[in-house]
């Protein structure tokens, strides 16, 4: 057998040989998306009227569902999965590129082109639906049909999911995040989160590997729906503002789309690449829902999103749906770089998992490693023909268009690895990746005088420099385990992945496109350590590959000798299930440990917020607003670029700027302050001391114990200060003299 093919799974053969051959199954989904596509088309003006929640619900799907459910349907997309991912996929884009375009035109009309854009999305629902012509099938159960395995009672798994929502909803009530120390969430959280979490893993463990170990349980998107709120819906819950002070400046940059209706400030590197903030702001106009209740919000709908675009990718790549769910868990369970806030990288990962779903089903070349046809699909239907390749082309080329307007890095990264895929005969055409290197040199062209005045562009052939990280240093305990967590299970799932390689080429499992796709980010490290965050972009793009290769691998068909082959029925695997949970348990810890192992620093205060927004609301144009360190929630106003006019990013701080790090601030530091600070020319001078900047400072060790409270004193006693704000823990500073 050749080395790049794949075994059908026994019973996926049976069920195929059975089944009639009939395009029943694909017209119902089809009809589904198409009957998706008509609902929230019709919501849309309700809502408007209607007012909440209905309005933010209606907004919601328009931005992520309808326009593409209304397209796909009417398309013949066979795999439901495929489908329903491509409609998330082409509603994502479309949403983003039309409020870019409005941001870029200054043409700011969201509701109007809601209205608009929902007419539309009815008109070709009602097509797609007169095509298919037969009786209507129910939109919320089409496509998403699974066999349940025998032998495990229909009641188990629901009931161990709501055992396990019960037990998190006590966990949330019985913690409190203030005392939150330098060892994270998880040394303060309430024990029954550890209770829902198991129950989680040990569901879908058994759900995964019931009997039959072919027919995956209904009951498993259930459990990863569960793994998302556990993991990303925990902090919101919990938090009074949204997490990282980071996140405020990306809110300010919306709320300047919002009210002045386009994008400007050509020395902004926010707003030369707007795709995120436009969206997001032209989401918040048409939904109604504050910009704040999003951020919140965000990283709970990134990670179900492109949960369900990789169990789409997984399924073009492995016929035994089993991998998917396993891949889609298993990248959840490791996944512990921030990427899924509110940020342009969050929905740049997104697109570009829907990027190489089209290159992976309709652009592969037609070699013999693609998975046997599913139930109810017809052999080689993965093979697209000219015109189906030619429509995959262009829609490529406008995802990649998005993603290129949105983010500075990613592109690169996707174009990485759809080159690495062209040259290793993979993929087709061959000329591929020319229109969008093309694309994204045109993009940059324009703005490389100011990307490259503020940011390096190559950081030299360094490997080891480029992968250092962003810490010169541990400064606690707290931050030292958590580096050290996240360390070992960034080299475990690299390791695996590589064991997982090894083992497939060995057996002639089909492991060429997802090696390929993990290996190729690391490319980047060749040039650009992107402000020491280089390595942690090459995990993230690498890791969704990783767990299809470690998945694909354990759930690999063997006979009783351990060789390929036929799948053993019968009892659940309870020594199998217990190790598989016992892993991804540990796993999930550990990215919770790295997520929100300095959570004591990430947590931001209503009253740091509320100072900000006083501060940005009082202040004088051209004013400088400086902090002690880094950890403050500025630039959240739509203002903002009337402050601090002579820094690219963020405000001036004591502990970076005036290389202050280490020095026990007092009296004998206030003249260097106040030298410092009167060279960026503001028309007045703010500094801002507060309880989030102390406990940053002490987390990371940069300065000494009680070196900001001495500062805070010498700055009461100096004759040139005065206090501008006083709030619980948050005091502004304004130099007078």
């Amino acid at each position: 057998m050749s080395r790049l093919a794949t075994p059908s799974p026994p019973i996926l053969r049976r069920a195929a040989s059975a089944a009639p051959r009939t395009d029943a199954g694909p017209l119902r989904h089809q009809r589904a998306l198409s009957w998706t596509g008509l609902l929230v088309a019709l919501a849309v003006p309700v809502g408007m009227v209607a007012g909440q929640p209905l309005r933010a619900l209606a907004a919601l799907g328009l931005a992520c569902l309808g326009p593409g459910a209304a397209l796909v349907g009417l398309r013949r997309v066979r795999q439901p999965l495929a489908g329903w991912a491509l409609a998330l996929l082409v509603s994502v884009c479309g949403w983003t590129a039309t409020a870019t375009l409005a941001a870029w035109t200054g043409r700011w009309y969201p509701s109007a082109l809601a209205l608009a854009g929902a007419a539309v999305v009815g008109i070709v629902s009602l097509v797609g639906l007169v095509r298919a012509g037969r009786r209507p099938a129910r939109p919320w159960r089409a496509g998403f049909r699974l066999a349940t395995a025998p032998g495990v009672r229909a009641a188990t798994h629901p009931a161990v999911l709501a055992t396990a929502v019960a037990l998190w909803l006590v966990a949330l009530a019985g913690t409190d995040v203030t005392r939150v120390g330098q060892y994270g969430l998880l040394a303060t959280v309430h024990p029954a989160f550890f209770g829902a979490l198991a129950l989680c893993v040990a569901g879908f463990a058994v759900g995964l590997l019931g009997p039959g170990r072919r027919v995956p349980s209904r009951s498993l998107p259930g459990y990863l729906v569960l793994l998302v709120l556990l993991l990303h819906g925990t902090t919101p819950l919990l938090l009074d503002q949204p997490q990282y002070a980071w996140t405020f400046k990306h809110l300010g940059v919306v709320e300047f789309i919002q009210t002045s209706g386009g994008v400007g400030a050509s020395g902004d590197i926010y707003q030369q690449w707007p795709a995120l903030f436009a969206a997001t702001a032209q989401l918040a106009d048409v939904s109604g829902v504050g910009v704040t209740a999003l951020a919140d919000w965000s990283a709970v709908f990134f990670n179900l999103a492109g949960a369900l675009v990789l169990l789409a990718v997984a399924g073009t790549l492995h016929a035994d749906r089993r991998v998917g769910y396993l891949t889609v868990f298993g990248f959840l369970c490791i996944n512990w770089i921030e990427e899924d806030y509110l940020s342009p990288q969050a929905l740049a990962f997104l697109l570009s998992l829907g990027a190489l779903l089209v290159v992976l089903r309709w652009l592969r070349r037609p070699v013999p490693d693609r998975p046997a046809a599913a139930p109810g699909e017809r052999p080689g239907t993965a093979t697209a023909g000219g015109r189906v390749r030619v429509t995959a082309i262009a829609g490529l080329l406008g995802v990649f268009a998005v993603l290129t307007a949105g983010h500075q890095l990613s592109p690169y990264l996707l174009l990485a690895q759809i080159t690495a895929l062209v040259l290793l005969r993979q993929v087709r055409p061959g000329w591929l990746p020319l229109p969008l290197a093309a694309m994204l040199l045109a993009y940059l062209a324009p703005r490389y005088g100011m990307v490259s005045g503020s940011f390096s562009i190559f950081d030299g052939l360094n490997l080891f420099a480029n992968a250092s990280g962003n810490a010169d240093g541990w400064g606690s305990d707290g931050q030292a385990f958590s580096a050290i967590v996240v360390r070992v299970l960034a080299l475990a799932v690299w390791t695996g992945a590589a064991l997982a390689t090894w083992y497939g080429w060995r057996r002639s499992h089909p492991v060429t496109v997802p090696a390929v796709l993990a290996a190729a980010p690391f490319l980047l490290l060749a040039a650009q350590n992107y402000g020491g965050e280089a390595i942690y972009r090459v995990f993230l793009f690498s890791a969704p590959w990783c767990a299809y290769l470690i998945a694909a691998a354990l759930l690999a068909p063997r006979d009783h000798a351990g060789r390929p082959g036929s799948a053993r029925t019968g009892r659940v695997p309870v020594a199998a299930a217990a190790v598989l949970a016992a892993v991804l348990g540990v796993a999930a810890l550990a990215t919770m440990q790295g997520r929100h192992g300095q959570l004591m620093v990430d947590r931001q205060s209503t009253a740091e917020v509320r100072a900000a927004r006083h501060l940005y609301a009082t202040a004088a144009p051209g004013s400088t607003i400086a902090t002690v360190s880094s950890n403050f929630p500025g630039r959240l106003s739509a203002d903002y670029g009337e402050f601090n006019r002579s820094v690219a990013v963020g405000e001036p701080d004591l502990v970076e700027g005036a290389g202050l790090r280490h020095a026990l601030l007092g009296p004998e530091h206030v003249p260097q302050i106040e030298e410092y600070l009167r060279g960026f020319a503001g028309t007045e001078t703010y500094l801002v001391v507060s309880d989030g900047m102390r406990r940053q400072v002490a987390y990371f060790g940069h300065l000494p114990d009680g070196a900001v409270d001495r500062l805070a004193q010498a700055l009461d006693a100096a004759p040139g200060w005065s206090v501008a704000h006083r709030d619980d823990g948050v005091v502004v500073y304004r130099l007078t003299g």
